[in-house]
C-alpha cells in the first residue's frame, strides 16, 4: 500500500465517533515517533507534521507551536520520523498502520483520507463500525433534532445554551457543537412542528374516517386551552393517536366559542370531510355544540354516530352518586389514613406498629381525594389486610369522627363497596384506552355493570345506593348509542347474535323494555351496509379475492359459490351475511383476541365490510387522550412559564406528543393512560 489515494483533508474530516485504538508500533518505530499521539475528538482539520527540531519544540518562538493530531485514524497509525522503505532508503516522515506495514504520507496538504480508507477495507474488524466514518455532521440537522428533544422531554428553551451542555457535547461528543440560544431554539421548535405538521396532513390525507376527542383545561395562567385529539386506523390496521391542537380558547368558553375552535383545527389539517366522531364529556356546553357541527359538517350516517358521551364521565356520575350513601364510613376511612400519611413520625410509629404487634410490612396507604372515586377505590384496596392496624393505632391517638371510633362495622362496610366498586374501576381502565378499539367494548362492560346492580340491589347497605346509581345508569344509556351496537358486531367474537343476546339481558337486568331489538339492529347494520357497499363496491370489486373458506382451500361449498359469483365479485347480501353467518372464533382464541388483526388479515374477504368495520372500530368512547394531555400542559406552563405563548405551548405539546409516538414511547396500557385521568374532572357536570 502507498501513496496513490491521497484523499484532500474535507473528505475524512468529518467522523464524529473516534474508532477505539488497537495495539501499538514496534520498539524500533516507537524510539522515531514523532508529534502524533492519540486523538479521541471527532475529526476535524487534517492532520499537521509534528515539530522535528528542538527549537521548534521548546523555544516557544511564534509559529513554532505544535500541531494537535485531532482524527481518529491516529488511534490506529503512529508518526515514524525516518521511515525506511523496503530497500532501505530513508523516505522522511510516515504515518505506519499499527496492523500492517501500510504506511503513508503524513504532510498537512495530503490529509487522512488514505488512512481511513485503508482502516475501513482492511482492519475493519479493528475499528469497530466502520460506517462511522461516514458520519457527516450537520449544524441544521443538529438544530432540528435539539428542538424535537427539548419539546419532547419537556426541557426549557435554555437548555441548549447551557454552557455544562455544551461542554459536555464538545468534549464527548462533537467539539464542532456550539450551543444554541433559547431564541434559536424557539424560533427552531416552530419550524419542527411546521415540518412535522405537513407530514401529518399527508398522512391524515391518506386515511379512512377519524374519531376526534375534545376537551377544555384552564392553566396556571387562568386561561382556557382546548385540546383536540384523532384518532384513526392506519393502512397496516393500527389504532393512532395524534394530539393535533392544543389551543387557546377566548372566553366566554360557550358552545359557539367551542365550535369555532373546533372547526378552525379540522381547517387547519384538512380533515373536514373525515369527521366521523367527536367525543366529548358531559358539559353543557359541549353537548350544545353537536347541532352546529350536524349542520355544518358532511358527516357519516347523517350524524346519528358522531357525538359520544365520554363513558368515563358518565360512571363517574354513576359512582359519585352511590358513594353519598356511604360517606360517613368513608369519612372515617379517609380521615384516618390521612391522619397516618400526612406525619412522618406519626409513619413511623404505625410502620413499627404493623412489624411488631400485626406482622405486617410496613405500608404507606393510598390517600384519597374526596371527589376522585377512582382514589377512594384504590384507597380502600390498599388497606386490606391492615384494617385492624389502622384501627388500633388510629383510635388511640385520634378519633376520626367528631370522637365516633374506626370500628369493623366501618371496614366492613368499606371493603363490600370496594367490591361493588371493582366493575366500575374496570370498565373506565378499559374504555380509557387508545391503543386498541374501545367503542366494540362498551356493551361488555355495560353488561357487567348491569349484572352488578342486579346482584347488589338487594344487600341491605346497598340497596339506597343501587337505587340512585341505576337511575343515573338508566338516563344516559335507556337509548343505546348506534356506534357501540354497530362496532360490537364487527367484533367476531359477538356479531348480531352476540350484540342481540348483550341488549336483551341488560334491558332485564335494569328493568329497561325500550332496548332495540334484534330486528331493529339488524336494520341498523344493513341500511348503514348499504351506504358503504354503493360508495366501495366498484372499487372492492376489482381488487377482492376469490371467496376461500378460512379453514379449507378445498371446500366444495365455497368452489360453488366462488364459481357462479365469479372469482372476482361479490355481492354485499353475501359479504355481510358471510360474515354474520359462517364466522367464528376459536373459543381459545376469545380471552386474547385482537380485532384489528382479525380485520386486517380478512380485509381481501370482506372488501366492503372492512371499510365499515375500520370506521365503527375507529372512534374512541373516553376523553382520556386529550385530558391526559394536559398533565404535559401542567409540567410545560409552571409558574417559572406561566407566561408562555399559546403559540408556542401549542407546539410543545403537539411535538412532544409526535415525537413520542415516533419512537413507540407513548404509554401502552389503559393503565397508564387511565393514570391522572380524574384531575380535571369536572363532576358536577350533568
Amino acid at each position: 500500500m502507498g501513496d496513490s489515494h491521497s484523499g484532500s483533508s474535507d473528505e475524512v474530516a468529518r467522523n464524529p465517533i473516534a474508532p477505539q485504538g488497537m495495539g501499538s508500533v514496534g520498539e524500533e518505530a516507537a524510539s522515531n515517533v514523532v508529534g502524533g499521539g492519540s486523538g479521541t475528538g471527532p475529526l476535524g482539520s487534517a492532520a499537521t507534521p509534528a515539530a522535528s527540531t528542538p527549537a521548534a519544540t521548546n523555544s516557544g518562538l511564534s509559529g513554532s507551536k505544535r500541531s494537535r493530531r485531532t482524527s481518529w485514524v491516529w488511534n490506529h497509525f503512529t508518526i515514524v520520523k525516518n521511515f525506511k522503505d523496503e530497500q532501505g532508503i530513508d523516505i522522511g516522515q510516515r504515518a505506519v498502520c499499527h496492523y500492517c506495514d501500510t504506511h503513508y504520507k503524513c504532510l498537512s496538504n495530503n490529509g487522512v483520507g488514505p488512512h481511513g480508507r485503508h482502516l475501513q477495507k482492511y482492519h475493519a474488524d479493528k475499528i469497530g463500525n466502520a460506517s462511522d466514518s461516514n458520519f457527516i455532521y450537520s449544524k441544521e440537522k443538529m438544530r432540528h433534532g435539539l428542538a424535537l428533544y427539548v419539546a419532547a422531554a419537556e426541557q426549557p428553551f435554555t437548555f441548549g445554551d447551557d454552557i455544562r451542555f455544551e461542554h459536555f457535547v464538545q468534549n464527548c461528543l462533537n467539539p464542532s457543537f456550539a450551543k444554541v440560544s433559547r431564541n434559536s431554539i424557539r424560533s427552531d421548535t416552530k419550524k419542527a412542528h411546521s415540518e412535522v405538521k405537513k407530514d401529518l396532513i399527508s398522512k391524515l390525507a391518506t386515511v379512512g374516517a377519524i374519531g376526534f376527542t375534545s376537551d377544555m383545561w384552564s392553566g396556571i395562567n387562568n386561561r382556557g386551552y382546548i385540546c383536540v385529539t384523532a384518532h384513526y386506523i392506519d393502512s397496516s390496521w393500527t389504532l393512532q393517536k395524534k394530539i393535533i391542537a392544543f389551543r387557546l380558547v377566548e372566553f366566554p368558553h360557550d358552545a359557539e366559542q367551542i365550535f369555532e375552535s373546533i372547526m378552525s383545527v379540522f381547517r387547519d389539517f384538512e380533515v373536514l370531510n373525515k369527521v366521523y366522531s367527536i367525543t366529548f364529556d358531559n358539559h353543557s356546553a359541549n353537548t350544545a355544540t353537536l347541532p352546529l357541527f350536524i349542520r355544518n359538517l358532511t358527516t357519516p350516517y347523517f350524524g346519528e354516530l358522531l357525538h359520544l358521551r365520554c363513558v368515563c364521565h358518565v360512571i363517574n356520575l354513576v359512582v359519585q352518586d352511590g358513594l353519598t350513601h356511604i360517606a360517613p364510613q368513608i369519612s372515617k376511612i379517609r380521615n384516618a389514613v390521612l391522619f397516618i400519611a400526612t406525619s412522618p413520625s406519626r409513619q413511623q410509629e404505625f410502620d413499627k406498629l404493623c412489624t411488631t404487634l400485626y406482622n405486617l410490612k410496613p405500608k404507606n396507604m393510598n390517600s384519597d381525594v374526596q371527589n376522585r372515586w377512582n382514589s377512594t377505590y384504590l384507597m380502600l384496596k390498599s388497606c386490606r389486610k391492615y384494617s385492624d392496624a389502622i384501627s388500633g393505632y388510629v383510635n388511640q391517638r385520634y378519633r376520626p369522627c367528631r370522637g365516633s371510633p374506626l370500628t369493623q362495622a366501618d371496614w366492613e362496610i368499606g371493603f363490600e363497596f370496594m367490591k361493588f366498586l371493582k366493575v366500575f374501576y374496570a370498565a373506565t381502565v378499559g374504555c380509557s384506552g387508545v391503543r386498541y378499539p374501545t367503542s366494540c367494548i362498551v356493551l361488555h362492560h355495560l353488561f357487567n355493570i348491569s349484572v352488578n346492580f342486579r346482584r347488589h340491589r338487594e344487600h341491605p347497605n346497598f340497596a339506597h345506593a343501587c337505587i340512585d346509581m341505576e337511575g343515573k345508569f338508566r338516563k344516559y344509556y335507556e337509548e343505546m348509542p348506534p356506534i357501540f351496537m354497530l362496532a360490537a358486531i364487527m367484533d367476531p367474537r359477538m356479531k348480531l347474535q352476540g350484540v342481540s343476546l348483550l341488549l336483551r339481558t341488560i334491558g332485564t337486568n335494569l328493568g329497561i323494555t325500550t332496548f332495540p331489538s334484534s330486528a331493529y339492529v339488524y336494520d341498523l347494520l344493513t341500511t348503514m351496509y348499504a351506504k358503504y357497499d354503493s360508495k366501495f363496491h366498484s372499487n372492492a370489486a376489482c381488487t377482492a379475492a376469490p371467496l376461500t373458506s378460512s379453514t379449507s382451500t378445498n371446500d366444495e361449498f365455497w368452489d360453488f359459490v366462488s364459481s357462479n359469483l365469479g372469482s372476482n365479485t361479490v355481492t354485499s347480501r353475501i359479504e355481510l351475511d358471510k360474515y354474520l353467518d359462517l364466522e367464528s372464533v376459536d373459543e381459545n382464541d376469545r380471552h386474547d383476541f385482537d380485532v384489528l388483526a382479525w380485520w386486517k388479515n380478512n380485509e381481501v374477504k370482506y372488501p366492503v365490510l372492512s371499510i365499515m368495520a375500520r370506521d365503527l372500530l375507529t372512534p374512541p368512547v373516553s376523553t382520556v387522550a386529550s385530558e391526559s394531555a394536559f398533565s404535559a400542559g401542567k409540567r410545560v406552563l409552571d409558574e417559572r412559564r406561566s407566561r408562555l405563548a399559546p403559540d408556542i405551548l401549542d407546539c410543545l405539546i403537539c411535538l412532544k406528543d409526535w415525537e413520542d409516538a415516533r419512537l413507540g414511547i407513548q404509554k401502552r396500557s389503559a393503565k397508564d393512560e387511565f393514570r391522572g385521568y380524574f384531575a380535571d374532572f369536572d363532576i358536577d357536570s350533568d
